[in-house]
């Protein structure tokens, strides 16, 4: 007999809350004919941040190192053996990078994760090597993930732009320190504000019950609120500051205000701006998001 789960698990939550189990069982039940566009939806994109999160020393429970020990024992029976890539996936989530290699995977892994696994897994080698002076380093080329959608409603429906907003928040929430995520998710969150100032106010509630609204509060809960600001940060902030200051003919019932909230929760750390009267103020479909994620200050990872 199955056993129950005991909680809910999102995808929004797997990196921050370290749900590496929860991904682990999906990728062990999921069905072979739809591995590929799982692995190039957020499921894909959440199981490789949480692998680019482990480090050589990471502890593992008990139960995971058994599991990753009984993956180990079904893979010596080659990739071409049933459920061997759903059993790799899974092994992939308690392997951190540097201490997982597979022979020849250029024949063994299909072409769909051939790349993401050299990057993962044989990149920290090839870095290594490329320090050597006989071999000069090549640059590697970067992703052109095109120019951000101006508008929700093309955001909306490009799957890359999404992965890449909840793909940075996770890996900026992980590890604040890397200057070259910051400085990426500092650009996407411009390109979002500028797509949120220019939404009609009635268009929100529906755009937000999409995968952008998962996207959104991950990026609310990342913690970039707290780094200092840039011109053009500070110059937002201050103009949805006065958007919702009813002393300057601002605030909830004017037009444009919940497009200026929603803006300053990207802004603002969470905890640092209250809502009074928040149960009337805001909508149904913003309230509950709102107290959960933003009302209270954000606890960051020891």
């Amino acid at each position: 007999m199955s056993q129950l789960p005991s909680t809910p698990w999102t995808l929004a939550s797997c990196a921050i809350h370290d749900q590496r189990d929860q991904l682990a069982a999906f990728w062990l039940a999921a069905p072979e004919d739809l591995l590929p566009s799982l692995w190039a939806s957020p499921v894909g994109e959440v199981t490789k941040t949480l692998v680019k999160a482990l480090r050589p020393e990471t502890p593992f429970a008990p139960a995971q190192v058994a599991l990753r020990e009984a993956i180990g024992e079904r893979l010596r029976a080659g990739f071409q053996t049933p459920l061997a890539i759903q059993l790799l996936l899974a092994n992939f989530l308690y392997s951190p990078p540097g201490l997982l290699r597979i022979a020849n995977p250029q024949t063994q892994l299909p072409v769909w994760l051939l790349s993401d696994y050299q990057a993962l897994y044989e990149q920290p080698q090839q870095s290594t090597q490329a320090a050597a002076p006989q071999q000069p380093a090549t640059a590697l080329p970067q992703p052109d993930f095109g120019v951000f959608p101006a508008t929700l409603q093309e955001l909306v429906h490009n799957r890359i732009q999404l992965n890449r907003l909840l793909g940075l928040s996770n890996l900026y929430y992980i590890d604040p320190e890397d200057q070259e995520i910051l400085h990426e998710l500092r650009q996407v969150r411009l390109g979002l504000i500028e797509a949120i100032e220019r939404c009609p106010e009635e268009q929100l509630q529906a755009i937000w019950a999409t995968d952008l609204g998962d996207r959104y509060w991950a990026l609310v809960r990342s913690g970039i609120q707290k780094e200092a600001m840039t011109p053009v940060e500070e110059h937002k902030k201050q103009a949805v500051t006065n958007k919702l200051n009813p002393s300057v003919g601002g605030g909830f019932g004017t037009p444009g205000a919940l497009n200026a909230f929603l803006i300053a929760m990207v802004l603002f750390e969470p905890g640092s701006m209250r809502v009074n009267e928040a149960e009337r103020q805001l909508p149904a479909w913003l309230l509950p998001n709102y107290q959960q994620i933003f009302a209270e200050p954000l606890v960051q990872q020891a």
